[in-house]
């Protein structure tokens, strides 16, 4: 019994036909038959009960299955690391609203060490699940998210929300806007900050008048700067060299309107150096403390 054989019975498995099954592995259908019964010959079991509708696991073949798949994933982690080991690749995660401040870290980091850095955009979720089965080795994340998963999680920096929008919109011209201004404007928010954002302004008993809600904060942020209303974004989102003329940036006071960007990796994965020095270069020069 090896990988091989294990990964042809779980594709047999997984198709419910050995025909099927044949073509997806790019070979002929008696080899791959002849394999599955020495297997079951090897084991002493029947694997497949088999039917002119196709093959379907026995009880024996159901355990079979399962112990395959981990022993699989496992050889492929192997594997995976084994060529990491000599790789110069760092493979890192970030969501959309985290890629200012990261690749200010990025660049820092890539002028002290010139090495190749493999990038993933998705969501929170999306990156969790990767770092879990070792697809990529880092992710830089921002609250809120489930922090509830076996992984280590190190706060790099604090971020505020800020409120962004046309000039016309404020009132006063000094660089903070209150809860009950902000209640009175045309707002334009993602997702994510919707729930947040309703929760402080309860706190004061204040109605938010939402025009629009998106899932980019770049969408976001050019809604903005379009006019269309005043968006709620963080922080480190806007950038300094925005025209003064065309977009005004607003510390809202009152309430808790605050939120962090982490580096997340999971503690079982053995790292190439590269990423071991990325990781320690974040640890001794990044990290806030929870007053920033």
């Amino acid at each position: 019994m090896d990988i091989k054989t294990l990964k042809n019975f779980i594709t047999i498995a997984e198709n419910g036909s050995i025909c099927k099954a044949a073509k997806e592995l790019h070979m002929s259908q008696p080899p791959l038959s002849k394999q599955i019964k020495l297997l079951e010959d090897e084991l002493n079991v029947q694997l497949f009960d088999r039917s002119t509708r196709g093959v379907e696991l026995t009880n024996e073949g159901r355990l079979l299955y399962t112990h395959a798949t981990s022993l699989v994933a496992y050889n492929d982690l192997i594997m995976r690391e084994l060529m990491d080991a000599g790789s110069e690749t760092i493979r890192l995660g970030m969501i959309t609203s985290s890629v200012q401040y990261s690749l200010n870290l990025i660049k820092n980091f890539y002028e002290e060490k010139p090495v190749y850095f493999e990038i993933t955009e998705k969501n929170s979720f999306e990156l969790l699940n990767l770092l879990e089965n070792n697809i990529i080795d880092l992710a830089f994340i921002r609250t809120p998210f489930d922090m509830n998963k076996p992984l280590d999680y190190i706060k790099l920096t604090n971020d505020h929300l800020v409120a962004v929008g046309r000039p016309d919109f404020f009132q006063r011209e000094d660089h903070t806007i209150t809860l009950p201004e902000l209640a009175e404007l045309p707002l334009i928010t993602v997702r994510r900050w919707k729930k947040y954002i309703d929760m402080n302004m309860s706190t004061f008993r204040e109605t938010i008048h939402y025009k629009f809600i998106c899932d980019d904060n770049r969408t976001s942020l050019l809604m903005a700067m379009n006019g269309m209303g005043v968006s709620i974004l963080p922080d480190s989102i806007v950038t300094e060299d925005l025209p003064q003329e065309l977009i005004r940036k607003k510390w809202i006071e009152g309430g808790t309107f605050k939120t962090s960007i982490y580096v997340v990796y999971n503690p079982s994965r053995t790292f190439n150096k590269y990423t071991d020095e990325f990781l320690r270069f974040l640890l001794d020069k990044n990290i806030e403390s929870d007053e920033s």
